[in-house]
């Protein structure tokens, strides 16, 4: 094979993978894709519900949004920007036939209800809905692998979204280890990152605004609590509820003394 057919074949190649991928991906304003109550019941009349197809991703704004494909519910972590009830919306399915709408429009009356927002995908035979969740706070997620275990610390990868619309940092992701010390109440978490030796070394990172630090601590407690910083948290994708954020105080006392024993 002479080097013009490799060029030719590596030509062609590259282009059915775009073609594939523009295919599946789609990307389009919000309001574009709200369909009318009639066409709603449409859909779900002429075709079975199913849990065979599943929304693979989807962005608001050019942001992930965290789905439970198991539970069937998107969350979107609201950023007080001017699209925000009609972000630009991107999508890829499990099929290249397969649709996604809206019940209606986002709104702040709307946002009160939980599960007033409505988003299913389909195609020629078969439906399946979601809740989309809009929530005012940041999100919190981290993923294990292997078998849960509360009596010793599991490494995790964290993934962290921060809708402050002033964050420098929105989207954060780093490894780490959990630890719980109440379960369903109390987590802590520690950040790690591997150095340039390949060597596992401390994460420090400036979470929400607040001082850096590699270790922070999770709280299920009173919502009330105006100066508190609040985060909606999920173990695997799992909503575990909207929790308190903030350094573990111990930890911070710890580095405190030892930097100044290091510093005399």
């Amino acid at each position: 094979m002479n080097r013009k057919w490799l060029l030719g074949i590596i030509l062609i190649l590259t282009i059915a993978s775009i073609v594939f991928i523009l295919v599946l991906t789609h990307k389009t304003k919000y309001n574009k894709l709200i369909v009318s109550n009639d066409k709603w019941n449409d859909i779900i009349n002429s075709r079975n519900i199913s849990t065979d197809i599943n929304l693979e991703s989807i962005e608001f704004n050019d942001y992930n949004l965290l789905i439970d494909n198991e539970n069937s519910i998107i969350y979107y972590s609201v950023v007080d920007v001017k699209s925000k009830y009609n972000p630009s919306v991107k999508y890829t399915l499990n099929g290249k036939k397969i649709k996604i709408a809206f019940n209606k429009e986002i709104s702040d009356e709307v946002l009160e209800n939980t599960d007033a927002l409505k988003v299913i995908i389909y195609d020629d035979s078969s439906y399946k809905i979601y809740t989309l969740v809009a929530t005012k706070y940041p999100i919190l997620n981290v993923n294990y692998k292997g078998e849960y275990n509360n009596r010793k610390k599991m490494n995790i990868k964290l993934e962290i979204f921060d809708n402050y619309v002033n964050s420098p940092n929105r989207i954060l992701k780093s490894d780490g280890e959990l630890r719980v010390i109440e379960e369903d109440k109390e987590y802590a978490f520690s950040l790690k990152k591997e150095s340039m030796g390949h060597n596992e070394r401390e994460n420090y990172i400036s979470i929400f605004g607040v001082e850096k630090q590699n270790e922070y601590l999770i709280k299920a407690t009173d919502t009330t609590n105006k100066e508190a910083k609040y985060v909606q948290f999920f173990i695997n994708n799992e909503y575990k509820g909207l929790y308190t954020f903030g350094h573990n105080e111990g930890r911070r006392i710890d580095n405190f003394e030892r930097n100044r024993e290091n510093n005399k």
